[in-house]
């Protein structure tokens, strides 16, 4: 038997060509490679110079700032070097098509497990993911579903029972005094380990597929997925991408689509058979799954972990570059902060761990590389952005610059080297909206407060001072309409809740008592079991429930600082600037802005994220606004090119 593959649409959040063809290898590939190769001989050739004849030696202050702004800049040349690397082998693909193998007669092979994870999402997001899973079909799999109520809602428990599918099974796990939870990682095992395989072992043809509650699959998931797993036993776990209806490639101004991580990072990393697992959207063996302790309960982002396990542990994890899910991403600015803040989080929550060096250290040098680089991408964006930002400002001001002198040579080797950085970090092929890799590099310092509170979490979390808490990210949903007649309190027939008064958690004793199953057939129950199991679910509902407010009027205070000082800097001191120096003649002038510019170009995305919150929350609306801030970006790159050619060709070359 030779698998037929059907045809599917392409991802319009991606790609202009929703029916394009397979993006694989080609002329453009072989371009971005000579680029790389470039920014390699470029970059030490950029950073000799800069140290040898570009810093101050002799004036004391000079030397710590410009040697301070120079440490910066390697490190985040270090950062992109290492994307470099992981992007060389395969810089993008999309559309891919799964390897094609030859199978027996023998059907079906698989026994496909699919997990719907979910809390207190609304009811018709979760029972319109399982139809979707149910939807799945292959010649080669037997396919279940099991939908994990961590939040055992019983009215949605009836719901499934009603639908009479018996491929279609409602988990809830219960929740013990004195055990931890461990959020998503918890509900995932508890299913696996009790329910699934409670009486057996996992054998070779046991697969588990994860879909987020938000995620529904397209039919010929499985069309796509299982192949790379038949092709070779070494490959454990297969990424797919993720794909948002709610999202226009054209106004993403946080990124979600994130094209080029899904099509451009994750295919380098494929290269290199290090993909990063993304929590949902995969499919994974059960025996490898197993053979790692399950999922990790370690982090809050079991699904990073996960892939390094399974990857020091000798797999393979594979990554398909075809969008086969469609989900809803978060509109609120509180939940999507909240969301990158968490992912941010649970990364350093990774490393800061020893255990982790004990995997790291079984990995090949360049698999290691892959790993860490996740990391890399939070450190550089925490430590350069401050940098970036004062630097200018400092230069506008008091005068002294981050160079000690503006050469021909030193230019020219500044435009090579921001050029290539630039072509290394944003290229995409011409089919991707040319507005991808500029949102995927700029989004970093919309988000940099929110990676600071998530690495001083992580840092909290490893010194004991303070629990990390899975929260999860709420959606909107069809309208946050609920199943007819759903209620989130258990069914009381005996009367037991009349006159209960809720707690913290929001339910009374009687309530939590019947949740989970401590009523004895006397009507009676354990007070100080549920006494245990309430203060349980008080922090949990502590660490998951959000004020209702205004976000533009909370979140967005850092944005609004650095947007204010940013403008006045670029209007009073560009202003003053350009007249103080319109005695030492034009070319002065025009070098004066040079800073100016820079400050101009560090408001863009802050500018975009003030955008999104006041304007109107319409899909043209937020293309005009990317647009736009691309269009000011690039000028004022530009603009600053030009005036230090213009300084140096025509003018005396000293900073003033």
């Amino acid at each position: 038997l030779k698998l037929d593959i059907p045809p599917l649409d392409g991802a319009a959040g991606c790609s202009a060509d929703t029916g394009a063809d397979a993006i694989e290898g080609g002329g453009w590939v072989y371009f971005y490679q000579a680029v790389v190769v470039f920014f390699f001989m470029m970059t030490p050739t950029y950073f000799w110079y800069r140290w040898i004849y570009t810093i101050e030696w002799d004036v004391p202050y000079r030397l710590y700032y410009q040697s301070t702004i120079c440490v910066a800049e390697m490190f985040g040349s270090i950062c992109v070097m290492m994307l470099a690397v992981i992007r060389f082998p395969q810089p993008w693909a999309y559309n891919q098509q799964p390897p094609a193998v030859e199978v027996g007669p023998k059907l079906p092979r698989y026994n496909v497990h699919v997990l719907v994870p979910c809390y207190n999402e609304p009811s018709d997001i979760v029972l319109a993911t399982c139809e979707a899973a149910l939807a799945l079909t292959h010649p080669w799999a037997k396919v279940m579903v099991y939908l994990l109520d961590d939040g055992r809602n019983l009215q949605r428990e009836k719901t499934v029972i009603n639908m009479g599918n018996e491929r279609l099974i409602y988990v809830a796990r219960p929740k013990y005094p004195g055990l931890p939870v461990h959020g998503k990682a918890g509900n995932l095992n508890h299913t696996l380990k009790f329910v699934i395989f409670a009486q057996r072992v996992p054998r070779e043809n046991d697969v588990v597929v994860v879909f987020d509650a938000d995620m529904k699959a397209h039919p010929n998931f499985l069309h796509h997925t299982l192949p790379y797993l038949e092709e070779d036993p070494r490959t454990a776990l297969v990424q797919t991408p993720q794909h948002f209806f709610n999202v226009d490639h054209t106004g993403d101004i946080f990124n979600h689509q994130n094209c080029t991580f899904f099509f451009g990072v994750q295919t380098g990393l494929d290269a290199w058979r290090a993909t990063v697992c993304c929590g949902t959207n995969f499919c994974v063996r059960a025996s490898a799954l197993a053979a790692v302790g399950w999922f990790p309960t370690e982090s809050i982002t079991e699904d990073f972990l996960l892939s390094l396990k399974v990857t020091a542990s000798g797999w393979h994890c594979r990554y398909h570059g075809h969008v086969l899910v469609t989900g809803e991403a978060p509109e609120d600015l509180r939940q999507i902060f909240k969301q990158r803040s968490r992912w941010c989080t649970g990364c350093f929550q990774v490393f800061f761990q020893v255990e982790t060096f004990m995997w790291v250290r079984q990995l090949p040098s360049i698999q290691m590389l892959c790993y860490f680089n996740s990391i890399m991408g939070y450190l550089s964006t925490i430590i350069c952005f401050p940098v970036f930002f004062v630097v200018p400002i400092v230069s506008v001001y008091t005068k002294t610059h981050p160079v000690k002198e503006l050469t021909t040579l030193l230019t020219l080797l500044w435009a090579g080297y921001f050029a290539s950085m630039a072509v290394v970090i944003e290229m995409m092929p011409r089919n991707f909206n040319r507005f991808s890799g500029f949102l995927g590099s700029k989004v970093n310092y919309i988000m940099w407060w929110c990676f600071l509170k998530g690495m001083w979490k992580a840092v909290r979390g490893r010194l004991g001072l303070r629990k990390i808490v899975f929260k999860v990210t709420e959606k909107k949903g069809d309208g946050k309409k609920k199943l007819e007649g759903e209620e989130q309190r258990p069914s009381d027939k005996d009367g037991l809740l009349d006159g209960e008064a809720k707690r913290e958690s929001g339910y009374t004793d009687a309530e939590v008592a019947l949740m989970y199953g401590l009523v004895d057939e006397a009507g009676e129950y354990d007070e100080d079991a549920v006494l245990a199991i309430q203060e349980e679910l008080a922090e949990a509902e502590a660490a998951m429930s959000t004020e209702k407010r205004d976000s533009t009027k909370h979140d967005l205070k850092f944005h609004w600082g650095i947007f204010v000082i940013s403008f006045i800097v670029a209007v009073a001191g560009g202003v003053s600037k350009t007249l103080d120096t319109l005695q030492w003649g034009w070319d002065n002038t025009v070098l004066a802005n040079v800073s100016v510019a820079w400050v101009v170009i560090n408001m863009v995305p802050f500018g975009m994220a003030l955008g999104y919150a006041y304007l109107p929350h319409q899909r043209q609306v937020h293309g005009l606004l990317v647009s736009l801030s691309w269009s000011v970006y690039a000028l004022g790159v530009l603009f600053a090119f030009a005036a230090m050619v213009t300084k140096v060709a025509y003018g005396n070359p000293r900073w003033m």
